[in-house]
């Protein structure tokens, strides 16, 4: 039962008070006005420039005491909108099901004139709630954002040292490179977009973390190059944990972290980000790295058999061991998942056998279905609504 903390009053503490910005408001009400918010905002003037929120009001705080730590989500809009209004994306809110407190850094447009005025002032009030947060007792801290909010995720990151986690999905300057869709008069640049690529460099160059993870998706619509070539070398030069999801991902668009195409990915990162592993320095590598904590997560232990692993379409981690000599059951394990909401465990099948293929029943309503096709094992599961979910798989290294 998740419980209140003191934290979001620690941090207003340190921040001005919190403009009152309803959804379908474009503008900050004239700075004279006082309004009062029936929920979770503060009586507050609407013309300062920041304030903090939790997450998601069906998850409030647990506190340093309970959660695995915390994290500050910033939100994709630039600083010509609020963005008030915009939830974290679900692989936060998946996140914040597996533990981890969430709060929000707003921010108003009324900010001080040039780009980085308001880059400056956000990078500040962000260690302001690291330093709150610290007091409030939180051991491990992530930074996380999407777009701009990544940006500044990575901005806040170059000012501190000991933040657990950055983590930043799409990320970009705020400043629109020439002919980017629905911007018809962007901050004046070169047309390659060259001003968003070395601040990228100098953010994955000078930041500070744990450990990091990035989301450069293809067909990013804000930001017309290719980067993750660039960004795995810069990385691979730093003594950092990091783990890249690029443009070879097949995540597309500047919103792909909230399409299923990353669904295994926050499933990887989940694990990444999870304080059982400690991965070592340099590129983690999903469907490799992550498997002890994943099967920890699962409670389940080899025991001799042969070994598969890998994502259901679901995102779902999957583990599969087939019994040694062919006697035997075989034991199906599973992951959290991408939301976060289901229980991982595992399970010793009875299972019928034919050549490479076999059919187990997982539950009685759930069939699972295998196929060996070297190098690879597939499953299709029948699940109960009717629907169905595939699995590739990929063979454990060690096996007999």
């Amino acid at each position: 039962m998740r419980a209140p903390s003191r934290l979001l009053a620690a941090l207003l503490t340190l921040l001005p008070a919190a403009p009152a910005l309803a959804a379908e408001t474009a503008k900050p009400a004239p700075a004279t006005e006082e309004v009062t918010v029936i929920g979770k905002r503060p009586t507050v003037k609407p013309d300062t420039s920041y304030w903090v929120e939790d997450g998601f009001t069906q998850y409030p705080l647990l506190g340093p005491n309970f959660a695995k730590g915390l994290i500050i989500w910033n939100h994709q809009e630039s600083f010509d909108g609020t963005g008030a209004e915009l939830p974290p994306l679900r692989v936060i809110e998946g996140l914040a099901e597996l533990g981890w407190d969430i709060v929000r850094l707003q921010r108003n447009s009324r900010l001080k004139p040039g780009f980085d005025n308001k880059m400056a002032d956000v990078r500040e009030s962000l260690v302001k709630q690291l330093a709150s947060a610290k007091v409030e007792g939180y051991q491990r801290i992530i930074l996380a954002g999407q777009q701009v909010g990544g940006a500044l995720a990575l901005e806040a990151g170059k000012e501190v040292d000991d933040i657990y986690a950055i983590v930043a999905f799409a990320p970009n300057s705020g400043i629109k490179w020439k002919g980017a869709p629905n911007h018809p008069s962007p901050i004046p640049m070169d047309d390659e977009g060259g001003v968003i690529l070395d601040r990228t460099w100098d953010q994955l160059k000078h930041t500070h973390a744990g450990r990091l993870f990035v989301l450069f998706p293809d067909v990013d619509e804000e930001v017309p190059h290719e980067r993750g070539p660039t960004a795995r070398d810069i990385l691979s030069q730093r003594d950092m944990p990091f783990l890249l999801v690029d443009e070879t991902s097949g995540v597309r668009t500047t919103h792909g972290a909230d399409t299923k195409d990353f669904s295994a990915y926050a499933s990887c990162m989940d694990l990444f980000l999870s304080p059982e592993l400690t991965p070592r320095p340099g590129e983690f590598h999903c469907g490799a790295d992550e498997i002890p904590a994943a099967l920890t997560q699962m409670g389940v232990k080899p025991g001799g058999g042969e070994t598969w692993f890998g994502y259901s379409s679901r995102g779902q981690a999957i583990y599969l061991e087939l019994p040694a000599n062919g006697r035997g059951p075989v034991v199906y394990g599973w992951g959290a998942g991408a939301n976060g909401r289901t229980r991982p465990g595992f399970k010793a099948l009875d299972v019928q056998f034919t050549g490479d293929t076999f059919t187990a029943h997982l539950t009685p309503d759930q069939t699972i279905h295998g196929v060996r096709h070297d190098p690879l094992y597939r499953l299709t599961i029948d699940l109960e609504d009717g629907t169905r979910a595939a699995v590739t798989l990929h063979r454990l290294s060690g096996n007999s």
